[in-house]
């Protein structure tokens, strides 16, 4: 009886080590699919944008694609080239969501267009701005504007800058070399997370590890003891 229940114990540690191979396996295959289904996205907004943005434009999202808005993430954004008041943001989301954000973003008629984003979707025709001020100066007489005030700006003194002190250097905080700071973070920032994950899933299999050590171990001293 006793050698039976060693051969008992000895088969029932080698089905768990198989159901813990089962289970890393299904795990990695998991975490491969999660990757894949991510993907990044990028859409042009009216700037400049606020520091609440990210959370807006998350918020806007899930409600125009129905998704939560944990799974829309801002990763950046920069001045987009050659247009002035315009930003080039960068977001990651599921791939069906980064396509109906794209699809949305360029419909002035969507759900996305006009939700919490129209001021950053939808740029405001200068027309509209001329009839609202007619419309609020409709029955006002028009007021003179003051001539001091255009003589003194005529007559402003013009100012050398040669003269002053460290006038000839080079001014600094240049747009190009701002963006070029802000993709090297962004490229930065994505090595970071792709090397957390990494060593996330190599712990995970490292714990998986020691525990089939430690199973072959007992299985080791079980089969000594039976033979």
């Amino acid at each position: 009886p006793k050698v039976a229940m060693q051969t008992a114990s000895a088969e029932e540690q080698i089905m768990q080590k198989k159901t813990l191979e089962k289970e890393l396996v299904a795990k990695e295959s998991s975490i491969a699919k999660a990757k894949a289904a991510v993907a990044k996205g990028q859409i042009e907004v009216n700037g400049p944008l606020p520091e609440d943005f990210s959370a807006r434009f998350a918020a806007g999202v899930a409600e125009a694609t129905g998704c939560a808005p944990e799974d829309v993430k801002v990763l950046g954004a920069v001045p987009a080239k050659g247009a002035s008041g315009i930003d080039d943001v960068v977001f990651e989301a599921r791939t069906d969501i980064v396509a109906k954000v794209k699809t949305q973003a360029a419909d002035p008629e969507s759900k996305l267009a006009n939700g919490p984003l129209h001021m950053f979707l939808v740029a405001k025709d200068d027309d509209d701005d001329h009839d609202d001020d007619d419309k609020d100066g409709a029955g006002k007489e028009p007021k003179a504007a003051p001539a001091a005030t255009e003589g003194a700006e005529e007559k402003a003194p013009e100012v050398d800058v040669s003269e002053m002190p460290f006038g000839d250097l080079e001014p600094f905080g240049r747009e190009d070399t701002a963006q070029e700071l802000t993709e090297s973070s962004l490229k930065e920032s994505d090595a970071m997370v792709d090397q957390l994950e990494r060593a996330e899933v190599a712990e995970e299999k490292r714990a998986v590890f020691r525990a089939l050590t430690r199973l072959r171990g007992a299985a080791i001293t079980s089969y000594d003891g039976i033979a």
